[in-house]
């Protein structure tokens, strides 16, 4: 335990806490920008069982965020640059290689036995297949984006929350997004503070709120949301 002592002394933690989080698993949709930081700090923090799902490659232009990878790596799969890493870093931990493109047909199979789903992903469609799977099987989803100085974080909780059919309906459309390093690696670290609050079992902070990040301005802001009754992926599910 002397890997995690500086937070088992944390009242919110304890060796309770602790040993919840080895026995928690967690899969990560993206091995990029975003995934980056969040990893480096599940596997810090001790979670058991890290899921690390993606299928590009490193490319020199993903360098100035993505600090899972390095020049040496450019053109090798972004789950086996990150993985090399993360074992490297945490050994004692379990890490699954899932090479592949999310869909709405391998998504169920994919997340069925990980406790929280984390999507860092950088397109719609990839989070709209997490989030009818999510919300069909009873998994919490941690959603972040970013785009340029700004950031944003969500966490859906099924029969609880507002999910992400109810923001965003059938919009499936995203502007290019621009990436600057200590925006993404802020919102990256929020979602790993996310996933890592669900997995201990403490209160969800935005159940009715998402919370936006301007890193021009330096300011945070939780915007308000609430549930769609008529929403079809989560509407339809009593409270």
């Amino acid at each position: 335990m002397e890997r995690y002592s500086r937070q088992i002394e944390m009242p919110q933690i304890g060796t309770e806490g602790q040993q919840r989080l080895e026995n928690s698993s967690v899969l990560v949709v993206g091995a990029g920008g975003l995934g980056s930081t969040l990893l480096f700090d599940l596997a810090g923090a001790g979670v058991g069982r890290i899921g690390v799902a993606d299928f590009d490659t490193v490319s020199e232009s993903n360098l100035n965020r993505q600090f899972l990878h390095t020049a040496d790596g450019i053109g090798m799969d972004k789950v086996d640059s990150a993985l090399m890493r993360l074992k490297a870093f945490n050994p004692t931990l379990r890490f699954d290689r899932r090479r592949c493109r999310i869909d709405e047909n391998n998504v169920e199979g994919l997340i069925a036995d990980y406790d929280v789903i984390v999507a860092a992903v950088d397109n719609m469609n990839a989070r709209a297949a997490l989030n009818l799977a999510c919300i069909k099987l009873g998994k919490p989803l941690v959603n972040g984006g970013v785009n340029g100085m700004c950031g944003s974080l969500q966490i859906v909780e099924p029969r609880k929350t507002a999910c992400l059919n109810c923001l965003y309906g059938e919009n499936r459309k995203m502007p290019v997004a621009t990436s600057f390093a200590p925006v993404v690696s802020t919102i990256s670290s929020l979602m790993a503070q996310a996933a890592l609050l669900l997995l201990l079992g403490l209160q969800n902070p935005l159940t009715e709120s998402i919370l936006f990040f301007d890193g021009e301005t330096m300011t945070f802001k939780k915007i308000s949301i609430s549930r769609n009754p008529d929403c079809p992926i989560c509407g339809g599910v009593k409270t």
